[in-house]
């Protein structure tokens, strides 16, 4: 058996594959192993990443641990912070940006913000976004962090930050872990009662946004506000 990547036929090896190649052509074990460079003995960098892909799919791996990548054998410190490091800058890649004062100009804006991060959390957490009559953000806040299965919102705290903030408009979203975004009975009921809440204030609620593990539900284009 070969232990080594020198072992392997050049064009086999990690490295080689990607300068020929490019990197869209890598497995997904070929690609960590580039990030964590190197193996122990006995054990080769390629069968390093295998054995963690075997534990992990990548959205899991994205969301672990330094605790938890060193548990692996040939995985230290420096190279569980690689493997982190690697997927947070993905993240942060794939979510657009909405700054403060930006204008939103549609939901398609407010899901490309907020999805990629509310998909890899594995708690459930309820978000705000705060609008000016411009409709421009404001801020947004994390209002409630829950249980894997449920969010406790009330309303009244979403009514007295708005007022914080001079809101004239919120948009709401929050994530069902490793779950489908259909609204359940108490996510529309809690809704309801949000909008009836905000609208003695003058306050429009502009939209809920469930985000589920493939994909994101709004309760305004189903007809729910």
């Amino acid at each position: 058996m070969k232990y080594r990547i020198e072992d392997l036929p050049e064009e086999d090896r990690p490295r080689e594959r990607l300068k020929q190649h490019g990197p869209e052509h890598l497995s997904d074990s070929e690609l960590l192993a580039l990030v964590i460079r190197s193996g122990i003995k006995g054990k080769n960098v390629l069968a390093v990443s295998r054995e963690i892909l075997n534990d992990f799919e990548l959205d899991s791996l994205s969301n672990s641990t330094l605790r938890e990548l060193q548990d692996y054998r040939g995985v230290g410190e420096v190279k569980a912070g690689q493997i982190l490091a690697v997927f947070e800058l993905g993240k942060r890649f794939a979510r657009e940006e909405i700054t403060q004062g930006e204008k939103i100009f549609g939901l398609d804006d407010v899901i490309a913000h907020l999805t990629p991060e509310l998909k890899r959390l594995e708690r459930e957490e309820l978000r705000t976004l705060h609008l000016n009559n411009a409709n421009e953000l404001i801020c947004e806040e994390t209002v409630f962090r829950g249980s894997l299965n449920e969010v406790q919102i009330e309303p009244r705290e979403i009514a007295k930050n708005c007022l914080k903030n001079n809101t004239s408009g919120v948009i709401l979203a929050h994530n069902h872990p490793g779950g489908g975004p259909d609204p359940s009975e108490a996510d529309i009921t809690v809704t309801e009662r949000i909008e009836t809440s905000l609208d003695t204030l003058g306050i429009t609620l502009v939209d809920h946004v469930i985000v589920g593990r493939y994909d994101e539900v709004s309760l305004k284009r189903e007809g729910y506000l």
